[in-house]
């Protein structure tokens, strides 16, 4: 919303308009009348930030259970937090500051610069600066209370806060301590049921079943046929994991293939399995009888158990404490202790990849023997098992056999990962004034020095994981014994499971000091005005260390993602400058004609970076009191955080596709696809098929390069503000935004789908970078485990973006009201929106003619909604103690990548009828709050989000979670709040 002083913008006095950057203000009032306990949800809705698919209540993730911002667009480490103009405390490796751990009561107002501020700033602000002003001048004790809950499952979020202040020394000082008590209740997808219960997947279903937002009745395709051609539609089918509780077992020959034999033949046939396919087969509960697998029908569905909204009891004590020694120097400190306990549950683990079995197993019937005896004997040379931290070797005719198994293990229980994260900090510091050098040089001089030091300790307790040497050792017989493990069914026994289970304890450290100091004033007299400037240096020291179990560590865990630790430290020293120049003033035309500049000077301890410039510029023109126009130009760095440069390798699983199997559009399934597939290790009699991608997501590792250097982005900004004095009340800001990022760290290829895109479709050469990052099980040409894409980290992308931020606000008053309450009313109308016209990736900035324009798209390239437009709108009415508020949230519409960018790239476009749900609709959601002052000092307040109860766009495979994007959209239906507040 526009308002009439900013001042996170820059370092100088405000003198109103004149500042050229603008900024996005949201008061306390905005805070209470939504409802919000979380800051970072009600700045999730605000158009100038994108979701946060790892961060919130929505991210049932490890590692998690923060909370962050996304600012334009460019990932959370891209912009940077402050509270109160001070850095805060960083989370970990990535250096982010956890936002759960800023106290929504203390706010008196949030600040968002939208545009690169590292010559104020310094690093990190990329796409701008989140600025936290808090209250730290308070006398009396207030109390609030407030209960959320959803119309749904009626799972409540309790938020208690006591703050208590008062002055001291006759007025000299004052202090203010303020304790938070958070409580938030899990919500599972089962609890939520409807769209969110099924793990749904893309797939044809007949037309008559056909669902934007359910599972329809899957339709078998005929061979060389299409789903439209069989009469079907492209929707959504009740799918989930190939892994599943009765086992799914694959890498054996189908009859009659070239891989077979006849005598395998026979056995295969003999047990049941003549129409074995892709898939494998699997067995009924008793685990006697194998039959062919089937998808969908057997998938097993990942959706009930899984968190969609993650619980969180949190505790906080902020304080803040100033006192005047003289009238030239204020002595402040800031404190700050939270204890976050978040929880993320998932699905119980799944065991996938290549096994020994004994050909003799007793758990199988005599048929099945031989079939393992037959592949046993076909074996050529010495085949090397690898599983965890163990290896075994097999020849034919020694009692062993190769079988590729997909085991959910439901015997084990549901992974559940225990955060409990503690964040300390502290700041002291000394401000004041300096007085003036003289009457006419280096006046009203004011100084700033300060020194921080915060550190953050998180401890994560894992239980539903389980040791892959452990479960080979299981398979096996030891002395003639029966295996510890039958996974044929369901029907390991808890000796089975005590046998594999393993519990895993990992710790996360983070520690980041600032030293700082400024001199701020008026340099000397210009006939327009004074020459206004600040100058001051800062130190910073960031280190992280993260402690994975040895059992993570070795990479011998299935469950929870193994990684490797990661530990290290960055130190920067800088200085800086600012300056605001009068031009002219008080001429026809020429009310205010001002030019800003700025530069800062960062020399890293870093061998890829060194010592670095950042600078700005920039002006405002105020035309008359009605009119000003605003510009700059700033020229932003990001230096790589301890992540980036020092993370060990680690798994994680996310939404992909492989161009290799049968979930790639048909359009892209070509022969030279085909014979590249083949080319990167997929068996011929395997492309395109459902076994080559069993699970939506696919694996893949990644970790630091200490080579990385820093990014680099110029912003340009212009805008006018309009504050027509023929309209009092009325203010209105239109912005220009065009930010450009080269060297953007990112992961090999700018991430897992890009890397497959670029190695299948684009480059399409074998001995790519991109395609030698691939490893494939050579039985099925699955991406699976122990098998993974590698995409370590490279300044190798590009990120761009621009468009327009509109924003108003008209406050005007009647002389009606509601008679006993009021005789007149005041209203407030506030609206702001973003209007996003390009928002382009380079992947790879060496191959400049590939590039992913995503403004009104999503998916697996894109990621989170990139809509054209996104809008906020506020009404409200106050008349006496009572107030009531209208809230609009719009997000537009948006297209599938897998259609968008080959369409605006020129490559080949799939039929939209071949896709599920390309188009996600535009979103309209209503919220109505009130508050009414009881007493003087006592009010109470609620209301009710998306009123409508709208559910979210619902998606098939390419949903990163619960079935759409819940960093996006509502995904509770109508929620209430209800509270008081009481002063004394």
């Amino acid at each position: 919303m526009v308002e009439t002083v900013v001042v996170t913008g820059s370092r100088l006095t405000p003198r109103g308009f004149s500042d050229p950057t603008p900024v996005a203000v949201t008061d306390a009032e905005e805070i209470k009348i939504s409802g919000t306990v979380n800051v970072e949800q009600l700045l999730g809705s605000s158009p100038q930030f994108t979701g946060s698919q790892n961060g919130g209540a929505t991210s049932n993730v490890v590692p998690g259970g923060t909370a962050t911002l996304n600012l334009r667009g460019f990932g959370a480490q891209r912009n940077l937090v402050l509270v109160n103009g001070r850095r805060f405390a960083i989370s970990g490796a990535d250096q982010t500051t956890d936002i759960n751990t800023i106290p929504a009561s203390l706010i008196k107002q949030t600040e968002v610069v939208t545009g690169g501020s590292s010559a104020v700033y310094g690093s990190d602000a990329i796409t701008g600066v989140v600025n936290f002003i808090t209250r730290d001048d308070f006398e009396g004790v207030e109390i609030s209370a407030q209960k959320n809950w959803d119309s749904h499952t009626t799972t409540p979020t309790y938020n208690l806060d006591l703050t208590v202040g008062g002055n001291f020394a006759e007025g000299k000082g004052n202090a203010v301590f303020s304790l938070n008590y958070l409580d938030r209740g899990a919500i599972t997808r089962r609890q939520r049921g409807d769209w969110t219960y099924d793990q749904l997947t893309d797939g044809c279903v007949t037309a008559a079943s056909f669902s934007k937002s359910k599972a329809g009745v899957p339709l078998a395709i005929p061979t060389g046929s299409t789903c439209l051609a069989a009469g079907g539609k492209q929707g959504l089918i009740a799918g989930g994991s190939g892994d599943i509780p009765n086992g799914r077992f694959t890498g054996v020959p189908t009859v009659g293939s070239s891989n077979s034999n006849p005598a395998l033949d026979a056995a295969l046939i003999a047990a049941g399995l003549g129409g074995l396919g892709s898939r494998g087969f699997t067995y009924d509960d008793t685990g006697t009888t194998p039959r062919p697998a089937l998808t969908p029908q057997d998938d097993f569905n990942l959706g009930p158990d899984n968190y969609l909204i993650i619980p969180q009891k949190r505790w906080m004590l902020n304080a803040f404490s100033h006192y005047d020694f003289n009238s030239r120097m204020t002595g402040y400190l800031e404190g700050h202790y939270s204890s976050n306990t978040v929880n993320m549950q998932l699905a119980p683990t799944n065991l996938a990849g290549p096994f020994l079995f004994n050909t003799n197993n007793p758990y199988l019937s005599a048929p099945m023997q031989e079939v393992l005896r037959q592949l046993d004997l076909k074996e050529v040379g010495t085949t090397t098992v690898t599983t965890g931290t163990s290896s075994r070797t097999t020849v034919a005719g020694d009692g062993l056999a190769v079988v590729n198994v997909g085991r959910r293990l439901r015997e084990v229980g549901l992974r559940q990962n225990n955060a409990e994260r503690n964040v300390f900090r502290t700041a002291v510091g000394l401000r004041g004034d300096l007085g003036s050098v003289s009457e006419n040089f280096l006046r009203n001089l004011n100084y700033d020095v300060y020194y921080s030091y915060a550190r953050t300790s998180q401890t994560d307790h894992q239980d539903g994981n389980v040791s892959r040497s452990r479960f080979q050792a299981g398979l096996l017989s030891v002395g003639g014994a029966a295996p510890v493990l039958n996974i044929f069914g369901p029907n390991i026994t808890p000796a089975g499971v005590g046998s594999i289970v393993i519990a895993a304890t990992n710790i996360t450290e983070a520690e980041q000091q600032v030293a700082a100091g400024n001199i701020s004033g008026e340099a000397f007299d210009l006939p327009a005005g004074p020459v206004d400037f600040s100058t001051g240096f800062e130190w910073r020291y960031n280190s992280a260390k993260y402690t994975p179990d040895e059992f993570l560590r070795s990479g011998d865990v299935v469950g929870f993602n193994p990684g490797q630790p990661t530990g290290g430290s960055t130190i920067v020293k800088e200085i800086y400058g600012e300056a605001r120049v009068p031009i002219l003033a008080d001429l026809p035309f020429i009310k205010n004609l001002t030019a800003n500049g700025a530069f800062r000077y960062s020399d890293y301890n870093l061998k890829g970076v060194g010592g670095v410039w950042t600078y700005s510029v920039g002006g405002g023109w105020a035309v008359t009191s009605d009119l000003n126009f605003r510009g700059q130009f700033q020229h932003a760095i990001r230096a790589p955080n301890v992540g980036e440069l020092y993370g060990g390798l680690t798994q994680t699983f996310d939404a992909a596709t492989d161009p290799c199997s049968n979930r790639a559009p048909v359009a892209q399934q070509t022969a030279a696809v085909r014979a590249l597939c083949i080319a990167t290790g997929v068996p011929a009699s395997q492309v395109f098929g459902a076994g080559v991608q069993s699970n939506a997501i696919i694996g893949n590792q990644s970790g630091g390069n200490p080579n990385v250097g820093i990014e680099k982005s110029d912003t340009y900004t212009f805008g006018a503000v309009i504050t027509p004095r023929a309209i009092r009340g009325l203010a209105i800001s239109v912005d220009y935004f065009n930010i450009n990022l080269d060297g953007a760290i990112s992961q090999l290829g700018g991430g897992l789908n890009n890397t497959l895109n670029l190695c299948y479709n684009v480059v399409q050469s074998a001995s790519s970078e991109f395609c030698q990052a691939i490893q494939r099980n050579p039985v099925t040409g699955e991406i699976a485990p122990p098998y993974f894409a590698t995409v370590t980290n490279a300044n190798t992308g590009g990120l761009k973006t621009s468009g327009v931020d509109f924003a108003a606000n008209y406050t005007f008053r009647t002389d009606f009201g509601i008679p006993g309450l009021s005789q007149e009313s005041r209203f407030d109308v506030g609206t702001d929106w973003t209007w996003t016209d390009d928002f382009t990736s380079t992947p790879v900035q060496a191959i400049p003619d590939i590039k992913n324009h995503c403004a009104g798209g999503y998916g697996p390239t894109c990621g989170q909604p990139i809509p054209e437009w996104k809008g906020v709108t506020r009404v409200t009415w106050r008349t006496g103690p009572l107030a009531l508020s209208l809230r609009h949230r719009f997000i537009g519409e948006v297209m599938s990548d897998r259609y968008l960018l080959p369409k605006r790239s020129g490559g080949v476009v799939p039929d939209l009828a071949t896709l599920t749900n390309p188009k996600l609709p535009a979103q309209h959601y209503f919220d109505l709050s009130f508050t009414y002052d009881v007493l003087e000092n006592v009010q109470v307040f609620g209301g009710a989000q998306n009123i409508a109860d709208k559910d979210p766009p619902v998606l098939g495979s390419a949903n990163p979670s619960a079935n759409t994007y819940a960093a996006t959209y509502d995904v509770l239906g109508t929620t209430f709040f209800l509270g008081g507040k009481m002063k004394f």
